[in-house]
């Protein structure tokens, strides 16, 4: 780097600042660690959130060479509520800070932060004011209390005292210098601005990152100065014709290309020009917004134009992790979830296929950070994150695997996403269930299930299995319910209640008549006395067939009540035989149901004259919907959606009808 003159142009400040200790929480040993030196972190818990700790873990954040990273840490216990780790710091470490925590527990220091400046390496006194700006965020782990955050000028001290004592940093933060200062102040600074980047651009062979800061820096000049904005980007389009801006470039003539096939070959030559292991150290705002929906306008333009799925089955190793997710959801679970309701067949065999391609590079992501997380967050807290990401497709999987009877292969991803999905997810709870039964595990699966029942988390198949076994032990069937009853959570069930009630309404709703399955025409007006649950539902709709079990077993509760009616109004149809694949559909799931046809609309000719009076009426929107009525003909309850607990959504539909009728009387 040449040689210059040390200027304090950021902000000029002669106070000190009073360094504490967090009352010796926090120490380091050897005092005065030197980066790639071995250090004894010592976190002391008393009069903390994890005084009572029995085992405690951490992140510990370095500030390296001007960029973060986040490494796990173990701890051991000292004794006297103090835990202990040794760790290797990084070659160029100039700051740390630490996170502790214990199960769902943080500890963060609060104000002060457990941090560590190593004043003799470059980027120590930044770090530690760049971590407290709240006008920095966007750069740095997000992880210190509120509390801890500094002024705009005190963030200004910090860079001068960088600049003070190690002033080859000076093309290391004259972003966040010119940034602040612009803050601070609350006036443009197109002099410092333009200085700053004059400056840097004098250096050679400038990083990545440093490139990025000279496009952000020169974004905080207003309009006025475009000529000098446009100059430097032409500096930096000659001096580095495959470098950070020119991609960025490149990014967005591609992503905004309407010809497909030009689309292609600009992707191409752009993977020649600028492949992406070169720009591992960087992620600009141009990528994050464009990238993976560039490639993606590639990838299903061919699938939609062409039926062609190879483009994106053989670019699983190339692309981001949020286009691996995408491509499992779009590819697998979708069309799975669509063959497994009825709605759309497909061939499972392709499923499995592309699914045998996709999921071990799902799984291989985990092994590291990605780029725009590296720094932000640890490769624990990134695992987490991937499994909670992926459990909805893992479990996919783990469902497709098991029609192909690769039992070995469900049974490892229903454990992989357990910590997920058991006890809490019905259609996890069935799947789960249903393997420790094959498996013979018939006391495991009935506490299981026992569990399931509690958190209200259960399907009709459960129940069947659950009382297969309760007859197998000799108890009689007339007590199973009451046994079902018993394992429920009595104080869930009232605070459920408790909100359901609160949610009542009590409206004058409009009169139908439509068509009936069994025969004729079904009446609203015909119905007083009566209780009425509708329920509007269609064949393309995945989520109200996924509430069908739910609601079949709240016909059949009420199958003996003549004052309890439920039809299930078949609405939004858009084939000319949806009345006989209804019918087929509802045959084949066993389902005892009154289907109602909507009416055609006269403004629009489509099948949904009830649903648009209604959903107009009551303001809402989409499917399932439900609504019961009560027998003086008034709408007391609505319900949106389904969330996918069979057992659940029955309780609901009973608390609501129960109440009526004891209402009534």
């Amino acid at each position: 780097m040449k040689n210059f003159k040390l200027v304090l142009f950021f902000f000029g400040i002669t106070s000190t600042l009073l360094a504490q200790s967090s009352e010796q929480k926090f120490l380091l040993t050897p005092e005065h660690p030197n980066a790639g030196e071995e250090i004894t972190i010592t976190y002391n818990a008393a009069d903390t959130p994890l005084e009572n700790a029995k085992h405690v873990e951490g992140v510990v954040y370095t500030y390296d060479n001007f960029r973060w990273l986040a490494d796990d840490i173990t701890l051991k216990s000292a004794g006297d509520k103090k835990w202990q780790t040794k760790m290797k710091l990084s070659d160029k470490a100039a700051f740390i800070t630490c996170v502790f925590k214990s199960d769902t527990i943080k500890d963060n220091g609060g104000k002060m932060t457990y941090s560590w400046i190593l004043e003799k390496s470059n980027g120590s006194y930044v770090g530690w004011g760049f971590l407290r700006s709240p006008d920095l965020q966007d750069q740095v782990p997000n992880i210190v209390h509120d509390s801890a955050y500094i002024k705009k000028e005190v963030s200004l001290f910090w860079i001068n005292n960088e600049l003070k004592y190690h002033p080859e940093s000076r093309t290391h933060v004259f972003y966040e210098g010119s940034k602040l200062k612009q803050l601070e102040t609350g006036q443009p600074q197109p002099k410092l601005i333009m200085r700053e980047v004059r400056f840097v651009l004098t250096e050679k062979n400038l990083d990545n990152a440093t490139q990025y800061n000279i496009q952000k820096t020169i974004g905080l000049l207003t309009p006025e100065h475009k000529v000098f904005a446009d100059s430097v980007q032409n500096v930096l389009l000659k001096k580095y014709p495959n470098g950070v801006w020119a991609r960025d470039i490149e990014i967005k003539k591609i992503f905004n290309e309407a010809d497909f096939n030009k689309k292609v070959a600009m992707y191409n030559a752009f993977e020649k020009n600028f492949p992406q292991s070169n720009f591992q150290d960087v992620n600009t705002d141009t990528e994050s917004l464009f990238y993976d929906k560039m490639f993606k306008g590639i990838a299903y333009n061919y699938i939609v134009k062409n039926k062609d799925y190879s483009y994106s089955i053989n670019s699983v190793k190339k692309v981001s992790y949020n286009i691996l997710l995408d491509y499992a959801w779009h590819l697998i679970s979708i069309p799975f979830d669509r063959d497994q309701e009825g709605a759309e067949k497909t061939s499972l065999e392709t499923l499995k296929k592309y699914a045998e391609v996709i999921i071990p590079e799902l799984e291989a992501r985990e092994a590291f950070v990605p780029k725009e997380y590296v720094g932000k967050l640890s490769l624990k807290e990134w695992q987490a994150q991937t499994l909670q990401n992926g459990a909805r497709e893992f479990f996919t999987y783990a469902k497709l695997q098991g029609l192909f009877k690769n039992y070995d292969l469900e049974k490892k991803y229903l454990e992989k996403i357990k910590p997920i999905m058991a006890i809490q997810n019905a259609s996890y709870n069935e799947v789960y269930s249903k393997m420790l039964l094959r498996e013979g595990k018939t006391a495991e699966a009935k506490e299981y299930m026992a569990l399931s029942v509690k958190a209200n988390q259960v399907t009709p198949t459960m129940l069947a299995s659950l009382k297969e076994i309760y007859l197998k032990e000799g108890k009689p069937e007339a007590g199973f319910q009451a046994y079902v009853e018993s394992l429920k959570s009595t104080s869930n069930i009232e605070e459920h209640k408790k909100k359901l009630i609160s949610e009542l309404i009590n409206l004058p709703i409009d009169g139908f008549e439509m068509e009936s399955s069994r025969g004729g025409k079904v009446k609203l007006a015909d119905q007083k006395g009566k209780i009425v649950v509708l329920d509007f539902w269609a064949m393309w709709c995945g989520p109200c067939k996924n509430a069908m079990p739910g609601m079949n077993m709240a016909v059949n509760k009420y199958k003996a009540d003549e004052n309890v009616k439920f039809y299930f109004v078949d609405t939004m149809e858009y084939i000319k035989d949806f009345k006989a694949q209804t019918q087929a559909f509802i045959k084949e799931k066993g389902f005892d149901f009154t289907i109602l046809y909507d009416s055609k609309n006269p403004k629009t000719g489509k099948f949904d004259a009830v649903y648009d009076k209604y959903s107009k009426a009551f303001h809402f929107s989409g499917i399932p919907e439900k609504m019961i009525i009560d027998q003086n003909g008034n709408l007391r309850w609505m319900s949106n959606g389904y969330f996918g607990s069979p057992s659940e959504l029955l309780d609901e539909i009973s608390i609501i009808v129960d109440y009526l009728k004891a209402e009534k009387k």
